[in-house]
């Protein structure tokens, strides 16, 4: 082969790269929600590689969790000067390079108990984020603000003080995108039980990990429900090469234990179809866009099992033109070692 060819080669394989994943699949970006770690200070350098990996691999979306309330009225000066500096350097590089962003907000302390007070601070951080974007001429049409991730109010009371929030929010900036997700940690079951609140320019989200008895096995955070290791996706039948393991003796007595028995109907694809056809008959009723922000696996599941299971929710969200975010690029659930052509084929 001569060296043009060999050139002409190398284009093609390049841009059949860059085809596989622009499946509607986005990447949660994270980093600036972990301010429980006193050492971190938000600097772009940080993040700079991340984001010029994912524009080499074609990625178009987006989402960049961020502790809003830290960084806008908790922190030092430093503090807020270092992460305002970076967040205006990440979305410089997302518009020059035609990505989309979602600034979602995390550690917003919102609850059950402070709710009729709180709605107000909320709206007042993402006013004053809003405005330092705005001068520096950030808010181009690709950006989206997400209200507070994972509310863990009633759904009664969180739809009231959603609308208080955007109804403020929307003072200011009336052609802003904002994106609403469900009470119950952005269930979509929540999701699919409400009505459209009544604004435009309003895209409504859920987060899926189901069956979360393999999404989040090993991880010690969600307690001894999830002691047991090894669980494949999708199940094994029979004459499958791989095995379930045995349950955990941690697990016993736990949901878990109740998780571990029904897996076989619910670790398969047909599973996973079946549960997100409830948010796609809800948006195809309604008439709204609707995003998964959230799906993602374990580093502690092996390998051959992630890849299984984020190819199977991604091509079920594609073929219900629903957008979705890997959660997360890198960290305890990443991606970014995995083989992305076995998945976004």
């Amino acid at each position: 082969m001569t060296p043009v060819n060999w050139r002409i080669f190398l284009s093609i394989i390049l841009i059949c790269c860059k085809v596989f994943t622009t499946s509607a699949q986005g990447f949660n970006l994270t980093g600036m929600e972990k301010t429980w770690d006193s050492a971190f200070l938000p600097d772009y350098h940080q993040y700079k590689q991340d984001l010029q990996s994912l524009k080499a691999a074609g990625a178009k979306d987006l989402r960049l969790p961020v502790d809003l309330q830290f960084y806008i009225s908790n922190s030092s000066k430093a503090e807020t000067l270092a992460f305002k500096k970076s967040i205006r350097q990440i979305i410089r590089f997302t518009a020059r390079h035609k990505m989309s962003i979602i600034l979602s907000n995390f550690n917003h302390g919102l609850d059950q108990s402070n709710y009729k007070s709180q709605g107000k601070r909320i709206a007042q951080e993402w006013l004053e984020l809003l405005d330092f974007l705005n001068q520096n001429k950030l808010l181009y049409a690709q950006l989206y603000i997400d209200l507070v991730n994972e509310p863990v109010l009633y759904p009664l009371e969180w739809e009231e003080t959603a609308q208080s929030i955007i109804g403020l929010i929307r003072k200011e900036y009336p052609d802003l995108k904002i994106i609403y997700g469900s009470s119950n940690y952005n269930s979509m079951y929540e999701l699919s039980r409400m009505n459209p609140l009544p604004y435009k320019s309003i895209i409504y989200s859920f987060h899926f990990y189901e069956p979360f008895l393999f999404t989040h096995q090993g991880t010690p955070w969600t307690g001894d429900q999830n002691a047991t290791t090894g669980i494949p996706f999708p199940y094994p039948h029979s004459t499958a090469v791989s095995t379930m393991p045995p349950l955990a003796s941690k697990a016993l007595g736990t949901a878990g234990a109740i998780n571990y028995r029904d897996y076989s109907h619910t670790g398969t694809y047909q599973a996973i179809r079946d549960k997100l056809a409830h948010v796609n008959d809800w948006k195809t009723t309604h008439g709204v866009d609707v995003w998964c922000t959230e799906y993602g696996v374990t580093q502690n599941a092996d390998p051959q099992s992630r890849k299984n299971y984020l190819k199977a929710v991604g091509e079920v969200l594609k073929d219900f033109g629903i957008k979705g975010y890997i959660w997360e690029y890198k960290g305890n659930f990443g991606v970014d070692k995995l083989n992305f052509s076995e998945i976004f084929k």
